[in-house]
């Protein structure tokens, strides 16, 4: 099982305290990090740092050190261009905006209508 060293985890903490959006995160105590996993993998937290930012500077850190090129190698596959949108017609486009079935209140409902403040009897 693979376990990151210390000193790839202490990089990975600046790189999260790098990347951090708001001043004060009451879930991670201002940290950028929530915590470790079983593999000794930094868990960021997702409500204060920038998560595109901080994961392009780490890809940078992998590819300059080879040993982690091998663990990490699923972060430089190629990930396929999304496929092309085919063509909507306009009423179809309209089509899809409309409900599928109508929802109303329903015009009949059984017993005496009652006005106002009659009693019951």
């Amino acid at each position: 099982m693979f376990t990151l060293d210390e000193k790839h985890l202490d990089e990975a903490k600046k790189i999260a305290q790098a990347n951090r959006k708001k001043k004060s995160c009451d879930y991670c105590y201002d940290r950028g990090w929530i915590g470790v996993s079983e593999q000794n993998l930094l868990v960021l937290c997702t409500r204060c740092v920038d998560m595109e930012a901080a994961m392009a500077e780490w890809k940078n850190y992998v590819s300059a050190h080879e040993d982690l090129k091998e663990h990490f190698s699923e972060l430089f596959e190629e990930t396929p261009e999304e496929q092309e949108e085919t063509e909507v017609h306009p009423a179809q486009q309209d089509y899809e905006r409309k409900k599928s079935h109508p929802v109303g209140k329903t015009a009949y409902v059984p017993g005496p209508k009652r006005t106002g403040r009659q009693k019951k009897i």
